[in-house]
């Protein structure tokens, strides 16, 4: 397998996932996804502690948070300790969409997009996904985008910004 291989399967698995977690009928971007999604593992939080946990600039979780509050899904409140943090939180009806979707699990996605295999090879590719998960991904902190601070320096001798 070359690598832009590795990198599309990868790019059709996170397409798959956000299919069926909503994000096409809701029409949502993936970053607004990513920010969703963080809301909902970690609560309420500063914008600023969202962009860092998901790699997205703050000024896209601001934007993301903005249209949020109009949709009604998130809100927003001054933090007690630092009046010019904004804290963001899921709406209950939000948070509650987001388990359900979640307790669906992946199987049934997976199962449709790889229709063409038979039911044994359908479950052991499914198998293995879960096995590359527990490999590659739990236990590992998310790392959506290269951290400029620890980017090996360029031949020139500066950093990515």
């Amino acid at each position: 397998m070359e690598m832009s291989d590795l990198y599309q399967l990868g790019r059709r698995l996170a397409e798959i996932a956000l299919e069926d977690m909503g994000a096409n009928e809701l029409g949502l971007a993936p970053g607004e996804f990513l920010v969703l999604q963080d809301l909902y593992l970690n609560a309420r939080s500063p914008i600023k502690d969202i962009a860092r946990r998901t790699g997205l600039a703050q000024s896209r979780v601001s934007t993301s948070v903005r249209s949020f509050t109009e949709r009604g899904w998130v809100t927003t409140s001054a933090d007690p300790d630092d009046g010019r943090k904004t804290l963001v939180d899921l709406t209950d009806g939000i948070r509650a969409a987001g388990a359900q979707r979640r307790a669906a699990g992946a199987n049934r996605a997976l199962a449709a997009a790889l229709a063409a295999a038979d039911d044994d090879e359908r479950a052991a590719l499914i198998g293995a996904l879960a096995r590359l998960h527990q490999l590659l991904v739990a236990g590992h902190a998310p790392r959506r985008f290269p951290d400029p601070a620890t980017a090996p320096p360029a031949p020139d001798g500066t950093r990515p910004i």
